[in-house]
């Protein structure tokens, strides 16, 4: 009876060892990525193309096959980049790029000092604005300050008004920009509590460049199937972020997409270890540009290395390194069947508490898929643990994969059960 135990326990040590490496693995790789080596997985410093050529050789290790040479599929767009100078300081005060302001993302570069003259906080609409302000008549060197209440502002601008500090108390969130605002034309976003309404004078020095043809890679690998090898599952995540705002700051990306690339990456090396649980071909595709509009996964889904009609599901993931609140399915009302098998299979198990149920969208990269008839989702993981979007402290450290077993469970069940199932294509 103590051999036995002995054997069980060996047996259980053994289980949680390899659990615990492959969340070691996930939690590594997340951290590679969303340091200062790729800053930001954008377009200054070489952030992207370094996570591409990265992410490559994952794939390669993990003993996936090519798609394409080295894996990468390369493709080109147009992006505003910002990798020089980025100071912006007060009447007495520099303030720190990311944490106490952003740029409108779609700037020219500009060296200038501004007079400031503020606006009512109770503004809530932009014809308000003209009642306090008059845009013929204002020297070039005055910037209006307009409040939180006047929303967006700041990306959207006002008609007339050439230069536009907005005051924020929230989060400092940032985009990507396509196109570059004509010389002259600023607009950026302050902490309001770094912008008092004394301060008199806001100085600018800001360096930027726009890439008419910015280079861009997708990567894709697979492993073959041993029973179907001409019909697929894919497992799709953007690896790209919002890159670096100047020399210094950067926006990591932890959650947001570091998080999925790190379980497709994971997926891909379980299913290259056991090829005898790949029924289908297991097809992984990590995507860039899809901060700047879904690129990638537009470009992969119009020049696909594979029959797109012989793709059986696609999962996409993007942020999904929380869980204590459940997961969400976009998509899961288009596809009930395969929402239900879902569901079934986590109430089999009680991976997660909820599994929430959405609609069409194309907010991230399983759109473009879908919208070529391919049965596509897209799943989040929710929590309170982990609230980071689109800043600078959407870092590694805070992101704490409190469900990431029972996700990869949920997802390889799924896959497991699709041989036994109707298809879910309509």
């Amino acid at each position: 009876m103590k051999k036995i135990n002995l054997i069980l326990l060996s047996l259980l040590m053994i289980s949680l060892s390899a659990f615990s490496q492959d969340l070691n693995y996930t939690k590594k790789l997340v951290k590679k990525l969303s340091s200062s080596t790729f800053f930001g997985r954008g377009y200054v410093k070489q952030g992207d193309q370094k996570a591409a050529f990265f992410l490559s050789k994952e794939m390669k290790k993990a003993g996936l096959e090519p798609y394409f040479h080295d894996f990468l599929q390369p493709y080109e767009f147009a992006v505003n980049t910002f990798p020089g100078k980025m100071q912006v300081k007060t009447d007495n005060n520099t303030l720190a790029a990311g944490t106490d302001y952003v740029v409108n993302a779609s700037m020219s570069g500009i060296k200038k000092s501004f007079d400031l003259i503020f606006l009512p906080d109770t503004i809530t609409q932009t014809q308000s604005v003209y009642h306090f302000y008059d845009t013929i008549s204002s020297p070039p060197s005055t910037m209006l300050v307009v409040p939180q209440s006047l929303k967006n502002a700041w990306r959207s601008g006002i008609p007339g008004v050439n230069a536009l500090v907005q005051t924020d108390s929230g989060a400092m969130w940032w985009y990507v920009g396509r196109k570059q605002l004509p010389e002259g034309k600023v607009a950026l976003k302050v902490k309001a509590d770094k912008l008092p309404p004394q301060t008199k004078k806001l100085h600018l020095d800001i360096e930027t460049r726009f890439e008419e043809t910015h280079r861009a890679r997708n990567v894709a690998g697979f492993v073959r199937g041993n029973v179907v090898p001409d019909s697929l599952v894919v497992f799709v995540a953007h690896y790209d972020h919002l890159g670096g705002m100047g020399r210094q700051a950067f926006f990591p990306g932890a959650s947001d997409n570091a998080s999925g690339t790190s379980v497709v990456i994971d997926l891909a090396r379980y299913y290259a270890k056991h090829p005898e649980k790949a029924h289908y071909t297991m097809a992984f595709v990590l995507v860039s540009g899809e901060e700047a509009g879904l690129l990638g996964s537009k470009h992969f889904a119009e020049n696909p290395p594979f029959d797109l009609d012989k793709v059986l599901f696609l999962f996409n993931f993007d942020m999904v390194g929380t869980g204590s609140d459940g997961i969400t399915m976009v998509n899961a009302i288009q596809f009930p069947e395969a929402f239900q098998l879902m569901s079934d299979l986590n109430a089999s198990q009680q991976y997660f508490t909820q599994i929430i149920k959405k609609g069409e969208s194309c907010n991230s990269d399983h759109c473009p898929f879908y919208e070529k008839g391919v049965p596509a989702v897209f799943i989040h993981t929710n929590g309170d643990e982990n609230r980071k979007y689109h800043v600078t402290d959407d870092k590694a450290e805070l992101l704490p994969f409190t469900k990431h077993q029972e996700f990869f469970n949920l997802m390889t069940d799924f896959v497991r059960e699709l041989p036994k199932v109707p298809s879910f294509r309509k």
